[in-house]
Protein backbone atom coordinates (compact mmCIF):
# COMPACT_ATOMS: atom_id res chain seq x y z
CA UNK A 1 0.00 0.00 0.00
CA UNK A 2 1.26 3.50 -0.70
CA UNK A 3 -0.28 5.03 2.37
CA UNK A 4 -2.25 4.83 5.44
CA UNK A 5 -5.59 6.40 6.19
CA UNK A 6 -5.30 9.27 8.00
CA UNK A 7 -8.42 10.60 10.31
CA UNK A 8 -10.78 12.98 8.58
CA UNK A 9 -7.91 14.47 6.73
CA UNK A 10 -7.30 12.22 3.37
CA UNK A 11 -4.03 9.78 3.93
CA UNK A 12 -0.61 9.50 5.41
CA UNK A 13 1.29 10.27 2.22
CA UNK A 14 4.45 7.97 3.32
CA UNK A 15 5.50 6.18 -0.08
CA UNK A 16 5.31 9.66 -1.72
CA UNK A 17 7.14 11.77 0.53
CA UNK A 18 9.93 8.87 0.68
CA UNK A 19 10.05 8.76 -3.03
CA UNK A 20 9.95 12.62 -3.29
CA UNK A 21 13.43 12.79 -0.72
CA UNK A 22 14.77 9.64 -2.47
CA UNK A 23 14.47 11.54 -5.77
CA UNK A 24 15.80 14.93 -4.80
CA UNK A 25 18.84 13.32 -3.48
CA UNK A 26 19.37 11.79 -6.56
CA UNK A 27 19.22 14.70 -8.59
CA UNK A 28 21.42 16.36 -6.27
CA UNK A 29 24.25 14.13 -5.92
CA UNK A 30 25.79 14.98 -9.36
CA UNK A 31 26.58 18.41 -7.56
CA UNK A 32 26.44 17.63 -4.28
CA UNK A 33 28.41 14.31 -3.87
CA UNK A 34 32.01 15.55 -4.67
CA UNK A 35 31.52 18.48 -2.27
CA UNK A 36 30.14 16.29 0.36
CA UNK A 37 32.92 14.06 0.37
CA UNK A 38 35.90 16.66 -0.60
CA UNK A 39 34.22 17.98 3.20
CA UNK A 40 34.63 14.18 4.58
CA UNK A 41 38.23 13.79 3.44
CA UNK A 42 37.81 10.93 0.81
CA UNK A 43 39.02 11.71 -2.23
CA UNK A 44 39.88 9.79 -5.36
CA UNK A 45 39.46 9.65 -9.52
CA UNK A 46 36.16 7.72 -9.13
CA UNK A 47 34.18 10.54 -7.46
CA UNK A 48 34.13 12.24 -11.14
CA UNK A 49 31.59 9.46 -11.97
CA UNK A 50 28.94 11.33 -9.54
CA UNK A 51 29.13 14.10 -12.04
CA UNK A 52 28.70 11.54 -14.89
CA UNK A 53 24.52 11.49 -13.11
CA UNK A 54 24.36 15.29 -13.78
CA UNK A 55 22.92 14.07 -17.24
CA UNK A 56 20.17 12.22 -15.30
CA UNK A 57 19.26 15.27 -12.88
CA UNK A 58 16.35 16.87 -15.08
CA UNK A 59 14.68 13.25 -14.80
CA UNK A 60 15.02 13.20 -11.09
CA UNK A 61 13.67 16.87 -10.41
CA UNK A 62 10.40 15.85 -12.22
CA UNK A 63 10.35 12.43 -10.22
CA UNK A 64 10.36 14.84 -7.51
CA UNK A 65 7.62 16.95 -8.49
CA UNK A 66 5.56 13.90 -9.32
CA UNK A 67 5.91 12.37 -5.70
CA UNK A 68 5.48 15.60 -4.52
CA UNK A 69 2.12 15.76 -6.68
CA UNK A 70 1.08 12.69 -5.63
CA UNK A 71 1.58 13.57 -1.99
CA UNK A 72 -0.46 16.53 -2.11
CA UNK A 73 -3.46 14.67 -3.66
CA UNK A 74 -3.41 12.38 -1.19
CA UNK A 75 -3.30 14.21 1.52
CA UNK A 76 -5.60 17.11 0.60
CA UNK A 77 -7.91 15.61 -1.67
CA UNK A 78 -11.87 15.22 0.24
CA UNK A 79 -11.49 12.79 2.32
CA UNK A 80 -14.53 9.99 2.92
CA UNK A 81 -16.62 10.21 5.73
CA UNK A 82 -15.82 8.29 8.91
CA UNK A 83 -18.95 7.28 10.75
CA UNK A 84 -19.18 6.50 14.70
CA UNK A 85 -20.62 3.05 15.90
CA UNK A 86 -21.82 2.99 19.46
CA UNK A 87 -19.89 2.17 21.91
CA UNK A 88 -16.62 2.95 19.97
CA UNK A 89 -14.60 5.90 20.16
CA UNK A 90 -14.87 8.12 17.20
CA UNK A 91 -11.42 8.92 15.44
CA UNK A 92 -9.52 12.23 16.32
CA UNK A 93 -8.72 14.94 13.32
CA UNK A 94 -5.24 13.98 12.02
CA UNK A 95 -5.11 15.84 8.71
CA UNK A 96 -3.69 18.65 10.01
CA UNK A 97 -0.68 16.35 10.81
CA UNK A 98 -0.31 15.07 7.52
CA UNK A 99 -0.42 18.80 6.42
CA UNK A 100 2.49 19.97 8.64
CA UNK A 101 4.61 17.02 7.96
CA UNK A 102 3.99 17.22 4.12
CA UNK A 103 5.24 20.94 4.20
CA UNK A 104 8.25 20.35 6.38
CA UNK A 105 9.02 17.51 3.69
CA UNK A 106 8.42 19.71 0.94
CA UNK A 107 10.50 22.64 2.43
CA UNK A 108 13.40 20.14 2.76
CA UNK A 109 13.24 18.59 -0.97
CA UNK A 110 12.62 22.07 -2.02
CA UNK A 111 15.66 23.29 -0.31
CA UNK A 112 17.94 20.11 -1.45
CA UNK A 113 16.89 20.60 -5.27
CA UNK A 114 17.83 24.63 -5.14
CA UNK A 115 21.04 24.28 -2.50
CA UNK A 116 23.79 23.52 -5.77
CA UNK A 117 22.57 27.03 -7.38
CA UNK A 118 22.93 28.77 -4.20
CA UNK A 119 25.89 26.70 -2.39
CA UNK A 120 28.25 28.72 -4.21
CA UNK A 121 27.64 32.21 -2.40
CA UNK A 122 28.59 30.45 1.01
CA UNK A 123 32.63 30.05 -0.25
CA UNK A 124 33.00 33.51 -1.88
CA UNK A 125 36.12 34.86 -1.09
CA UNK A 126 38.81 37.43 -1.87
CA UNK A 127 42.32 36.38 -3.02
CA UNK A 128 44.99 36.43 -0.10
CA UNK A 129 47.97 38.57 -1.58
CA UNK A 130 51.67 37.19 -0.97
CA UNK A 131 55.24 39.33 -2.41
CA UNK A 132 55.61 36.91 -5.15
CA UNK A 133 53.06 34.77 -6.71
CA UNK A 134 52.65 32.67 -10.07
CA UNK A 135 49.19 32.25 -11.17
CA UNK A 136 48.30 29.32 -13.58
CA UNK A 137 44.96 28.62 -15.70
CA UNK A 138 43.51 24.88 -15.59
CA UNK A 139 41.36 23.40 -18.18
CA UNK A 140 38.56 20.98 -15.81
CA UNK A 141 36.67 18.62 -17.10
CA UNK A 142 33.13 16.83 -15.37
CA UNK A 143 31.78 20.72 -13.79
CA UNK A 144 28.20 20.94 -14.55
CA UNK A 145 26.86 23.13 -11.55
CA UNK A 146 27.98 25.77 -9.26
CA UNK A 147 27.94 23.08 -6.53
CA UNK A 148 30.82 21.67 -8.59
CA UNK A 149 32.69 25.00 -8.88
CA UNK A 150 32.68 25.51 -5.18
CA UNK A 151 34.12 21.77 -4.71
CA UNK A 152 36.85 22.67 -7.77
CA UNK A 153 37.59 26.00 -5.68
CA UNK A 154 37.81 24.30 -2.36
CA UNK A 155 39.87 21.14 -3.82
CA UNK A 156 42.63 23.66 -4.57
CA UNK A 157 42.11 26.22 -2.13
CA UNK A 158 43.09 23.14 0.75
CA UNK A 159 46.34 22.72 -1.20
CA UNK A 160 49.01 24.46 0.56
CA UNK A 161 50.38 27.67 -1.16
CA UNK A 162 47.21 28.40 -2.87
CA UNK A 163 46.19 31.92 -2.27
CA UNK A 164 43.54 31.84 -4.76
CA UNK A 165 41.56 30.07 -6.93
CA UNK A 166 38.99 31.48 -9.57
CA UNK A 167 37.00 28.61 -10.98
CA UNK A 168 34.33 29.36 -13.81
CA UNK A 169 32.00 26.98 -15.54
CA UNK A 170 31.81 29.01 -19.14
CA UNK A 171 34.43 28.11 -19.88
CA UNK A 172 35.38 25.40 -17.53
CA UNK A 173 38.73 26.51 -16.22
CA UNK A 174 40.36 27.37 -13.20
CA UNK A 175 42.44 30.30 -12.98
CA UNK A 176 44.77 29.63 -9.85
CA UNK A 177 47.30 32.24 -7.85
CA UNK A 178 49.72 30.28 -5.60
CA UNK A 179 53.32 30.30 -4.10
CA UNK A 180 55.70 28.69 -6.14
CA UNK A 181 58.02 27.90 -3.23
CA UNK A 182 55.47 25.60 -1.39
CA UNK A 183 53.54 24.22 -4.30
CA UNK A 184 53.81 23.23 -7.86
CA UNK A 185 51.32 22.97 -10.25
CA UNK A 186 51.18 19.16 -10.46
CA UNK A 187 50.31 18.84 -7.23
CA UNK A 188 47.22 21.40 -8.18
CA UNK A 189 46.20 19.08 -11.31
CA UNK A 190 46.43 16.11 -8.60
CA UNK A 191 44.00 18.27 -5.95
CA UNK A 192 41.09 18.62 -8.94
CA UNK A 193 41.51 15.25 -10.06
CA UNK A 194 41.10 13.43 -6.74
CA UNK A 195 38.38 15.55 -5.71
CA UNK A 196 36.58 14.15 -9.46
CA UNK A 197 37.59 16.68 -11.98
CA UNK A 198 40.51 16.15 -14.01
CA UNK A 199 42.33 18.55 -15.06
CA UNK A 200 45.18 19.89 -17.45
CA UNK A 201 47.44 22.88 -17.49
CA UNK A 202 46.02 25.65 -19.53
CA UNK A 203 48.68 28.33 -19.40
CA UNK A 204 51.10 29.26 -16.97
CA UNK A 205 51.76 33.38 -15.86
CA UNK A 206 54.84 34.89 -14.72
CA UNK A 207 54.87 36.83 -11.22
CA UNK A 208 53.20 39.06 -10.18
Amino acid sequence: MNSTKGEHGGETPKWGLVGAVAAAVGASVCCLGPLLLLALGVSGAWIGNLTAMERYRPYWMAATLVFLGLAFFRVYRKPNEVACTPGSACPSDGGRRNKIILWIVTAFVLGLLALPYLISSAYAGGPDEAAVTRQVTLSVRNMTCSACVVTVKKSLTRVEGVKDAKVTLSPPQAVVTYDPVKVRTERLVEATTKAGFPSTILAEGGKR
